[in-house]
Parts: C-alpha cells; structure tokens; sequence
C-alpha cells in the first residue's frame, strides 16, 4: 500500500458510524478492501474473521482489532424533552455541547452532562425535542448514537479525527494482511472483533467458529489504541503521540508471555521501530480470554 491508499483506508473507518453492536459499516469497509481473495466468518454476535487460503504454511498468527466505538444508549425520556443516556464504554465526564448522531433515523444533538462530587456523571441530549412524547418519536429505545463524523485530516506530522480506538488498529490489521498474504510460512488471520466497549466480549462464539473453520493459532497479537494523557506533552502521560508504537507488558486481566514481550521489543529495536512501554492497571479487552482459551501466546 502507498501513503494515499493507507490514510484512505483510516479516514474511511474513523468515519464511519459502528457504536457496539450495529459495527455493520465497519464490517463492510473491510470486506470491500480485501476482496475476494479472503475467505470471511461473520459470527451471530458481529465477529469478523478473514484470511487467505496459504498452502505449507509453519505457523499461524492471529491479528486482532475491536471494530465498535463508544456509543450511548437512551434510558429515561425526560418531560423537557431531553434524553438521559446510557454510555457504552469508557465515555469521558467532559464531553458537554458534543455533537451525538442517533441511528436509526440520524438524528443529531448535543450532549449535556451533569456532574456531582462523589457521583458518577449523568449523560442527556437535547435533540431539539418540547417532550418526552416527541422525543421518543424521534429517537426510539433501540436507537443508538455515536459522536457526530469528523473528517478525518493531516497536519504536516499527525493525523486527527474521531474512533482511532480501534478503527487504527483494524486499519493496520488490514494492511499487514495484505502486505503478507503471500508470506508461505505463515497463515495470518485477522480477526475484528464486536462489542469490546460493552465490556461482554462475544469471546466463546469467536473461539467455536474458528474451531469449526480450523484456524486454531500459534500466536495472537492484540492491535489496540491505548491511553495518553489528556493534553498531548502532559506531565501524566502514560504514552505519547509521536514517540512510537506501545508494547504492553500487562492489563487488568491477562499478563503475556515475557519471553514474547522480550522478543517484540528486540524486534521493534532492530528494525529501527520507536517504542514506548505500558503495563494497565485498569481495563483490558478480549487478547487474553483469547489467549488462555486457545492456550496460545498473546
């Protein structure tokens, strides 16, 4: 891939709308740019397996990405017309007067959020709705809403725009698949997952279906955006834009092999890759019921 195919492929799934559960946009793109060429699973649950037939190969390497954004739900129609909402993932407390997109129906409005001390933050939206009547008929209960697109642009040195986490990394799964589908000696498979932000991965429909299509790996390499500090520079940052990929060491729920964490950083170090290093405190994702499922390296 070239630097234009690449950073169409990212602004083409930062844009696109894919909160947990309706990642259906997502899937397509995907689908569209490898082609024929792969095979493709889609699970019950929304869980993407691609891979292209390799003869003679030694090993098998699963890639894997989270598809979904975060997104919220609504909970409690309220007689001024606004909406109380549920979030779907890790949404921060400081996102009053963000724009939300509602589908079905694309409906936009503006986040407020009220905030206690010692309390967790409540989430609402005014959808420009008088009741709860008329809010109701404009965004139903099973609606579900993102934050509004953001073009996604490029200064001389960074890019900006909304979903990175993990619409990056499923970016990146996707270019290394095609820049290796040909590699012999190995059968990488990428798998782009459903559901992550709701924190109920759909981990054991993953591992059956792949047992039924016999895709059993030797490793799995999670592919996942991480945390930085609030302001890039910051003092607090666990990471930083601009001074390499992260290896991390450990999350709340899974601690890799040391030797494959040993091995990485060695690799990042002789092939001239800026790293930076991390072990989570709090949170983690899917690699490691992953992992410890197949009894493989992650």
């Amino acid at each position: 891939m070239n630097g234009i195919d690449e950073f169409m492929l990212l602004k083409r799934l930062t844009e696109a709308y894919g909160p947990s559960t309706v990642e259906d946009e997502v899937i397509k793109i995907i689908k569209d740019e490898l082609g024929d060429d792969y095979n493709t699973v889609l699970t019950g649950h929304k869980n993407l397996i691609t891979w292209k037939q390799t003869a003679n190969y030694k090993r098998t390497i699963v890639f894997q990405a989270h598809m979904d954004e975060l997104g919220l739900r609504p909970y409690k129609y309220e007689s001024n017309g606004y909406i109380e909402l549920t979030p779907t993932g890790g949404i921060p407390r400081d996102v009053s007067n963000l724009q939300v997109t509602f589908q079905p129906g694309d409906v936009n409005g503006v986040l407020v959020v009220r905030t206690r001390e010692g309390a967790r933050p409540r989430f609402f939206v005014d959808i420009g709705a008088k009741d709860a009547k008329e809010a109701l008929e404009m965004v139903p209960r099973h609606a579900n809403a993102a934050y509004s697109k953001v073009l996604l642009e490029e200064s001389n040195t960074q890019l900006k725009g909304k979903s990175f986490d993990d619409r990056a990394g499923c970016a990146a799964i996707v270019q290394a698949m095609k820049e290796m589908g040909h590699d012999g000696e190995n059968r990488v498979i990428g798998v782009f997952t459903a559901r992550e932000e709701t924190g109920n991965w759909p981990v054991t429909e993953l591992y059956r279906v792949m047992l039924e299509n016999e895709l059993s790996p030797d490793l799995i390499v999670n592919v996942e955006c991480c945390p930085a500090e609030e302001v890039p520079g910051g003092p607090d940052g666990y990471a930083a834009v601009g001074k390499g990929i992260v290896l991390v060491h450990m999350d709340a729920s899974y601690e890799p092999d040391p030797e494959l964490c040993r091995f990485m950083s060695e690799i990042a170090d002789s092939s001239s890759v800026k790293s930076q290093h991390m072990a989570v405190r709090a949170g983690s994702g899917e690699l490691g019921r992953l992992a410890l499922g197949f009894g493989v390296a992650g």
